[in-house]
């Protein structure tokens, strides 16, 4: 199972959240080697200023993707969605909210399903399930889509591919 750190990138610095309260970390290339020495292969991050349709982090993205596999979380807006392929980024995104038809790569496609959602997100390789069952899981599973949690739903008893980490 692959150990998945998650973090937030606002305005080319890099923030853990406790509490519901940002706190500094640091640069993000500097956090990112880190972890990477730790043995981390993937990050997941929450790009608070691609969250509201701005594309301020590229040049980051740019710089983390020599060295290790990041999935962004951003605005579901194409010219973002587009630069963050084009620098291998995997982007991370809702489930059919809007059309990405000439973007597809599937490997390169994350997505989040809220609870209780019932399309099978066929346009994405694989999910981040935001809250489910087990029943959900196998049904994800039978499409053929990888399965990633959020570490608070480590208790269930299911076979993933991923678990995001708010603490490392």
């Amino acid at each position: 199972m692959l150990k998945i750190p998650l973090l937030y990138i606002k305005d080319k610095q890099v923030f853990t959240k406790e509490g519901g309260i940002l706190r500094l970390v640091g640069k993000p290339l500097d956090v990112a080697k880190e972890l990477k020495k730790k043995g981390y292969k993937l990050l997941h991050i929450v790009d608070l200023n691609a969250i509201t349709g701005r594309n301020t982090n590229l040049d980051v993205y740019d710089g983390l993707t020599y060295f290790i596999n990041v999935q962004v979380e951003c605005a579901p807006k194409i010219e973002i969605i587009s630069k963050l392929m084009v620098l291998k980024c995997r982007v991370v995104l809702p489930p059919a909210e809007f059309d990405i038809g000439g973007l597809i790569n599937s490997n390169l496609m994350v997505c989040k399903v809220p609870k209780g959602y019932g399309g099978n997100a066929d346009l994405f390789r694989d999910v981040i399930l935001e809250s489910f069952s087990e029943a959900e899981a196998k049904r994800f599973t039978k499409l053929g889509k990888r399965i990633i949690i959020h570490e608070a739903q480590m208790s269930k008893k299911l076979k993933v591919w991923g678990v995001i980490l708010s603490h490392f």
